[in-house]
């Protein structure tokens, strides 16, 4: 797995994840009196928290659940706090938007930095320089309402590239990035009129089966090695006020949990997100073929504190704002948790 800047921050910490063996074996849909849950979407973001969940035990007092990500927000937005999750990942947009005002919750830090990449079969390599070689052609954008499309769109304003959004039935443009919804990797090679297509790893590798291959990095487009916060964990201010000893103990397994990622095997990694399914009937998105350590490395997984990661987060917004206003909030200053947890072992 590529480890470059900050994400060599994770390295080191494998021993601290099997110590303290995180949380939650139990996923039926009772919850537990005195019970700690963390839950996260299927995906990327489940990949963040595999390393703990493989290390799960049925005593430790923490419960995680992976859902699907279309029902992520409902578990932080009951009307009874006692109902929601006590931790939960969701998309930075979608943080800000429901509990930006930071009254339940706080952002303890981003646990994804982006996992977008353009694939074609041309091969031609889109970059910078390059990019505006898009007019006249149509992507295919996965989400195209939500973070992808909103990432893809802050990449071509940034290039002075011009885009025309064909919701709704529009016409192609011969001017502009030509940009259409597509509901899923399925629909890969199957719309002929599109050029490229925007998808997230690991659904990216496995369109290569396709003749399909990575012809652009939004991550490296938005701003380089780093990405941007794209998934992020926020904690209930209760949590925050009460468990303080424990959540140290948390972000450090957090942390580790990456290190995890480095050494395990697809199918342990299946298993791991698999087991902590809340719906007991569904299967993850992820496949154990996918998950090779090169991919891993595309899914820009790590964490870093909101302390560390609020300016980039509030400078990702604010260019996702001038995109689309409806789709992204800029929070309180309080959102971002200033607390110092795992200090030690993330400086």
């Amino acid at each position: 797995m590529k480890i470059n800047g900050k994400r060599s921050a994770a390295l080191g910490f494998a021993a601290v994840v099997l110590a303290l063996g995180a949380f939650g074996a139990g996923c039926g849909k009772e919850k537990k009196a005195g019970e700690i849950y963390v839950y996260m979407p299927d995906g990327a973001p489940a990949l963040a928290l595999a390393g703990m969940m493989a290390s799960d035990t049925e005593t430790d007092g923490v419960s995680y659940r992976v859902v699907d990500p279309t029902l992520i927000k409902t578990k932080v937005t009951a009307k009874d706090m006692d109902d929601n999750a006590d931790l939960c990942v969701l998309p930075l947009t979608a943080a800000t938007k429901l509990l930006g005002s930071a009254e339940k919750y706080q952002m303890l830090g981003a646990v994804t930095h982006g996992n977008l990449y353009m694939i074609a079969k041309d091969g031609v390599q889109y970059t910078a320089e390059n990019l505006s070689s898009l007019v006249g052609k149509t992507v295919g954008v996965i989400q195209l309402a939500e973070v992808p499309g909103l990432v893809f769109k802050t990449v071509l304003q940034k290039n002075g590239v011009e885009y025309n959004d064909l919701t709704g039935g529009g016409a192609a443009s011969d001017t502009a990035v030509n940009l259409r919804a597509i509901t899923g990797p399925q629909e890969v090679g199957v719309a002929t009129d599109v050029d490229c297509f925007v998808l997230a790893e690991p659904a990216v590798t496995a369109q290569s089966a396709k003749g399909f291959s990575i012809v652009g990095d939004l991550q490296a487009l938005y701003g380089g090695e780093n990405g941007y916060p794209q998934a992020v964990l926020v904690a209930k201010n209760s949590v925050i006020e009460d468990k303080a000893e424990w959540l140290d103990s948390f972000v450090q397994s957090l942390a580790g949990s990456t290190a995890w990622l480095q050494t395990a095997d697809g199918a342990s990694i299946v298993s791991a997100v698999s087991a902590h399914l809340e719906d007991g009937y569904a299967t993850t998105s992820l496949k154990a073929p996918m998950l090779k350590a090169e991919v891993l490395g595309r899914c820009g997984i790590w964490f870093e504190r909101a302390l560390d990661c609020g300016d980039d987060a509030t400078a990702f917004l604010t260019a996702a704002k001038a995109v689309n206003a409806q789709q992204a909030t800029l929070p309180e200053a309080a959102f971002y948790c200033s607390r110092t947890f795992g200090l030690d072992t993330l400086m």
